[in-house]
């Protein structure tokens, strides 16, 4: 059974665009769907959202966006699929196989897009639509931590460059934890790399702003498809302070400030947000384990050398660039 809010709108921009994404529990878990899928709205035809089993009001919830562009497929997460988090690849491919666009924009529902790239993003698909070697487009990802004015600043997050934008129906799959795609001619078991364009565009991504008690719920829900263990440590003081556990689940090492813009549909979120980290307080974790050296030594290698040369075979391959961006530093 297919829910749908109404007839599909048209862009007008002569191709048919498709916009997809998954979720479950987005109310309890504190997913910012809703900016989420209209950060990219307007310039969707469709807007397609594999929904879980929820008992908090999520249908509701994406209902209330109001758009007769949004097309709800009901999905099951299968509770046996437990290590890898690969239940989001498969969740991310029940959207995907339900888009009827000639393109279609991923976002995963802690994400979104500026509105100041949409024209670009149109302009870089129209360059491309009928050309055979383009199978997606990427973005690079910045990932936001405890609040919207600190970015993780160490791999794999750092410059992490990622496709969020396919072809479907080239037997394009998302693979692993839903963190990529790669093409599979006649949906054979072995694929290949997804051959893509990079755009020198970013999209944001939220997944680890929360206030404390929702990021914990997060956490636990994380774990059960990932068969995770908690990380970081709650040292006595900061516990007996209250202080935003934040501080102890990363290095301050492992962060940057950031003081530029968010896309607009995220502005009421961020004003209503309330727990920002003090950047310079004591209760940062400074110790790295043995595990996090190794990430401090592979963002180097990075930063001097670029992305590819510290992270080998990846599951794209760059065809063409269609703007440079200043490699950060």
């Amino acid at each position: 059974m297919v829910l749908s809010t109404g007839p599909i709108g048209q862009t007008g921009v002569g191709m048919r665009i498709s916009g997809f994404t998954f979720v479950r529990n987005a109310v309890s878990l504190d997913y910012p769907v809703v900016e989420s899928i209209r950060s990219i709205l307007p310039i969707v035809d469709e807007f397609v959202v594999a929904l879980g089993e929820s008992g908090d009001g999520t249908l509701d919830l994406i209902q209330s966006i109001g758009s007769p562009k949004i097309r709800i497929v009901p999905s099951t997460w299968n509770p046996n699929v437990k290590a890898g988090g690969y239940i989001l690849a498969q969740q991310t491919n029940v959207a995907l196989f339900n888009c009827t666009g000639e393109w279609a924009i991923y976002l995963q529902a802690d994400e979104a897009i500026h509105e100041k790239d949409h024209a670009t993003i149109i302009e870089i698909m129209q360059k491309y639509q009928h050309d055979d070697r383009i199978e997606g487009l990427l973005l690079r990802r910045l990932s936001f931590y405890g609040d919207y004015r600190t970015l993780i600043n160490v791999h794999p997050f750092f410059a992490d460059l990622s496709c969020r934008v396919v072809k479907p129906h080239r037997f394009v799959l998302s693979r692993g934890d839903a963190a990529g795609f790669t093409v599979h001619p006649k949906y054979k078991e072995r694929g290949r790399r997804i051959r893509v364009v990079d755009t020198g565009l970013d999209f944001f991504h939220y997944a680890d702003v929360r206030a404390p008690k929702k990021s914990e719920a997060f956490r636990d829900e994380k774990r059960r498809f990932w068969q995770m263990t908690a990380s970081g440590t709650s040292p006595t003081d900061a516990a007996e302070a209250n202080v935003n556990p934040y501080y102890q689940q990363t290095l301050r090492q492992f962060v940057t400030g950031y003081d530029g813009g968010h896309p607009q549909s995220m502005h009421n979120r961020i004003r209503a947000f309330s727990e920002w980290l003090d950047h310079d307080s004591p209760y940062w974790r400074r110790t790295p384990t043995r595990s996090e050296r190794k990430t401090i030594w592979r963002t180097k290698l990075i930063r001097v050398f670029g992305y590819g040369a510290a992270t080998g075979r990846s599951s794209r391959k760059i065809i063409e660039r269609y703007q440079e961006r200043p490699f950060p530093r």
